[in-house]
């Protein structure tokens, strides 16, 4: 009989602990194509209508592009590039050595790791940087920026109705 108690006690243990760690892992879980697209649609619809319109979408862009041009030269060099990334980088590294802390220097590393957070450009990947300085001089002026901007915006618009909206990260288009 001691053994049947025992056997049920550590079974009911087991359930209410497995029952108490799932909530946590489903916290950790992806996000949906359709959550990722409304968390952008918030952060880009200035005008709140649910909507991204192109001229919302190139604002947006414009101003990254500022973020990035650091020497005020109306270029944004691979070098530039380069240290922007390096920049998030070190400070998602710190980041993670602080998460396990608490107090002020886990708000500091925070704080830094989401001012160093690069902003959507278009040609921030090495290749992708390539592929968007059209004239092949080694940087992005902002007219080559907002051209693959429109044609980012472009395929992000799959019905085709000139704004990004919840239709268009819905899987059924």
């Amino acid at each position: 009989m001691p053994n049947k108690t025992l056997i049920l006690g550590v079974a009911a243990l087991s359930v209410a602990v497995t029952g108490m760690a799932s909530p946590s892992f489903a916290a950790r879980e992806k996000m949906t194509p359709e959550q990722r697209g409304q968390h952008m649609i918030e952060r880009l619809d200035t005008n709140k209508d649910q909507k991204v319109s192109l001229t919302e979408f190139q604002a947006r862009i414009s101003d990254n592009f500022k973020t990035f041009d650091t020497n005020g030269d109306g270029q944004i060099s691979a070098e530039e590039m380069k240290v922007k990334r390096e920049a998030f980088r070190e400070a998602r590294k710190t980041w993670k050595e602080a998460k396990a802390k608490t107090g002020t220097e886990r708000e500091t590393a925070l704080a830094k790791l989401r001012e160093a957070r690069p902003a959507m450009l278009p040609g921030l990947r090495p290749k992708a940087f390539k592929r968007v300085d059209a004239d092949g001089n080694g940087s992005l002026s902002a007219s080559e920026v907002s051209s693959a901007a429109e044609a980012m915006f472009k395929r992000r618009d799959k019905n085709g109705d000139g704004v990004i909206d919840a239709a268009d990260f819905t899987k059924k288009i």
